[in-house]
């Protein structure tokens, strides 16, 4: 009979080790467990789960950017866009020298969200911002082109 306390998944596992031990451990590049875990199941589609190991890791550390953007990562795609927008936007205030992610793909991600939620005006500004940052990258101009016709339309 197998004791029901046992872990089962990788996760499981994970967490009874480290996490158990140390739930404030840090690895040496600064990501926390939850962080590791979080990317393992977004990597892996299991988007519910990511979100929950990533909201975790920003309970240990609210100001990690990679959970941040992880986490609205996948709420962009599980379509509660409101809050990956408040990811995005957060990462975004972080000082330039501080922060890892380049300002126009935030900016992009905050136009993408914007666009599916059908907020034209917003989703039109942030298009801009992501252009003048980056004007040769196709996507940006595909997607400001996108939000432009719906505005016109």
């Amino acid at each position: 009979m197998v004791d029901s306390k046992t872990p089962r998944t990788a996760s499981e596992w994970f967490e009874k080790g480290r996490i158990d031990m140390d739930p404030a451990y840090s690895h040496p590049d600064g990501d926390n467990p939850y962080f590791y875990l979080g990317k393992i199941h977004e990597m892996e589609d299991r988007l519910d789960e990511a979100i929950i190991h990533y909201t975790r890791s920003l309970a240990v550390n609210p100001l990690d950017e990679e959970s941040l953007i992880g986490r609205g990562s996948c709420f962009t795609v599980v379509k509660q866009h409101d809050r990956a927008v408040s990811d995005f936007t957060k990462v975004l205030q972080f000082p330039d020298q501080k922060r890892r992610a380049p300002r126009k793909h935030l900016f992009y991600a905050l136009a993408e969200n914007y666009r599916q939620m059908a907020q034209w005006d917003q989703a039109y500004y942030w298009g801009r911002q992501a252009l003048e940052a980056d004007p040769e990258n196709y996507r940006h101009k595909q997607l400001l082109e996108t939000i432009a016709a719906k505005i016109k339309a």
